[in-house]
């Protein structure tokens, strides 16, 4: 038996959000890219994580950067991936927090357990108004803002290496 999860990154423009979800797809999936695809499936790879567990989906950008998707309902019929695991990604400012409800309505649907993960640099009021939605579960991800690209890069790869060992040992034990 399966336990399906979608975790939704929350938190404004440069919060690390795109960074950490190419970082978790180098881990996993052993593919690097300058810039993420959107919406992209890769196929997990990593020796340690179970069977069963073999596709990872990320969003790349915040779901209210792309015109495209129109709205929440229309983002799920016509872009988004399904996988074992899934990344999606939102700002926290209004009316995000009407968005993000629809959007754990709509993984739920589709048998989703729906997490957040907030990042402590984009942790403000929205945020924290967020966090009061009927999620299964919150994570949190200590980004404390750094003094050079590089330091920020650095703890944004290791919170994704730390985040992807979580996902590994999360599904040892489903």
């Amino acid at each position: 038996m399966l336990s399906y999860w979608a975790y939704i990154l929350i938190g404004n423009n440069d919060t690390g959000k795109t960074s950490f979800q190419k970082y978790v797809v180098s881990e996993l999936c052993d593919q690097r890219y300058k810039r993420l695809p959107r919406n992209l499936v890769s196929d997990i790879t990593h020796p340690r994580m179970p069977r069963g567990v073999a596709t990872l989906s990320t969003m790349n950008r915040s779901y209210q950067e792309s015109a495209k998707y129109k709205d929440v309902a229309n983002f799920f019929q016509e872009h988004f991936k399904e996988a074992e695991i899934c990344i999606l990604s939102s700002h926290a400012h209004k009316p995000a927090i009407d968005e993000l409800r629809e959007m754990i309505h709509q993984l739920r649907r589709l048998a989703y357990n729906v997490a957040a993960v907030f990042f402590s640099n984009g942790y403000k009021e929205d945020a924290a108004e967020i966090s009061l939605l009927d999620w299964d579960e919150r994570l949190w991800l200590d980004n404390p803002p750094a003094d050079s690209d590089e330091e920020i890069q650095t703890q944004i790869k290791r919170l994704a290496k730390e985040f992807a060992q979580l996902l590994i040992a999360r599904a040892a034990h489903q």
